[in-house]
């Protein structure tokens, strides 16, 4: 009995130890985030495309006649101005050639002055019944027969001298020498590639914007040029054409612009990013574009009311610099999270703290909000 009695309280010292009540949950405290309070501001639309920057002119001379080459004046890289020679071509033949040309142009005149003489003294046999009407007829038949032969020699003299002029290759405009294809001893024929001249002193770009973003673009807009090969770098221009005619294989609008480079930084044959101002400043509301995510094939936002962060679905238009324009979901006045968004659970509190803030916990100094 003695024994029973023991496990009763030992089973009532159990049991009362069980029914001591366990310690309530820690409650976590809501997530830190930077929030921003959106009001309109006035931004430029643009839209953006990646073209090839081009020289102002560029020529691929070729060979307008044939002969061998006798002398390069310029090396790759070599300035040139407009009307300078660049090469000459041997000229023997063709010097023989015009020699010809001229020899016949000497006889055709001579049977012509010869054919007319004749012409006039049948004329005068004619008016004194020395001879019939009919042989004026042919006499005159003969002068135009000798004065369209004087024409055609004088025509053959002609070409056989632009001949002497083709052998001299001239540098149609000033700009560099890209590249020599022939060296002296070689044969050119008619067409064969020689020299290829640029002018950089002006650089351009051909750029095919969305109609749908540049349809209004005008002459005289502003563009801002992001060459891939200088990175940092923003360089400026302007927009001198427009295409009337929307490409039909692309669906875009051609706009050629002109790049301004007066510490020559660019070169022709670079790729860059050109966003075009396509009209006047209007007020929308913007907000960085750290703060948007996609949830459902959709972006969203979280915005903040009464410290309780609510998704919320919008629609944004151009992005520039990092900030996204919100055309549809927002209003002016509305606070929306910057920063942070990943910590964030819909219908939850939140902490809105200062960006320059820093929290204590290790965990957060290495992971900004």
């Amino acid at each position: 009995m003695r024994h029973v009695g023991w496990f009763l309280v030992l089973a009532i010292g159990i049991s009362g130890g069980c029914a001591t009540e366990a310690p309530a949950a820690t409650v976590p405290p809501p997530p830190p985030v930077h929030a921003e309070t959106l009001e309109p501001e006035a931004m430029t639309p643009t839209s953006t495309s990646t073209a090839e920057i081009l020289a102002n002119r560029q020529s691929d001379m070729r060979s307008e006649t044939s002969g061998r080459v006798v002398a390069v004046y310029v090396e790759a890289g070599d300035r040139v101005e407009a009307g300078e020679v660049l090469l000459r071509l041997d000229v023997g033949r063709t010097a023989s050639a015009v020699q010809a040309a001229q020899a016949a142009v000497a006889q055709s005149d001579a049977r012509l002055h010869q054919a007319k003489r004749e012409r006039d003294r049948t004329e005068r046999l004619v008016e004194t019944g020395g001879l019939p009407e009919q042989r004026l007829d042919d006499a005159r038949d003969v002068v135009r027969m000798a004065s369209a032969a004087r024409d055609a020699a004088r025509a053959e003299a002609k070409l056989a001298r632009r001949g002497l002029t083709e052998a001299v290759v001239r540098a149609p405009f000033g700009g560099t020498v890209v590249e020599r294809g022939i060296e002296v001893g070689e044969w050119a024929a008619p067409g064969s590639p020689l020299l290829t001249l640029a002018d950089t002193s002006l650089l351009k770009a051909r750029v095919l914007l969305d109609p749908r973003e540049a349809l209004d673009v005008a002459v005289g807009s502003k563009v801002e040029v992001s060459a891939f090969a200088r990175p940092g770098e923003t360089f400026t221009g302007q927009v001198v054409r427009v295409g009337e005619v929307i490409n039909p294989r692309t669906r875009r609008l051609p706009v050629e612009v002109e790049i301004d480079d007066p510490e020559n930084r660019l070169r022709p044959g670079l790729v860059a990013r050109f966003t075009v101002e396509t009209g006047d400043p209007k007020l929308v509301l913007r907000m960085p574009l750290e703060g948007v995510f996609e949830r459902f094939g959709r972006q969203h936002v979280y915005v903040i009311e009464g410290g309780i962060a609510h998704r919320r679905a919008v629609s944004i238009g151009s992005v520039r610099g990092g900030f996204a324009e919100i055309k549809e979901g927002l209003s002016a006045g509305d606070t929306v999270v910057i920063k942070g968004v990943t910590r964030v659970v819909d219908a939850s509190k939140v902490l809105v703290v200062p960006v320059e803030s820093v929290t204590a916990s290790t965990t957060e100094q290495a992971e900004e909000p």
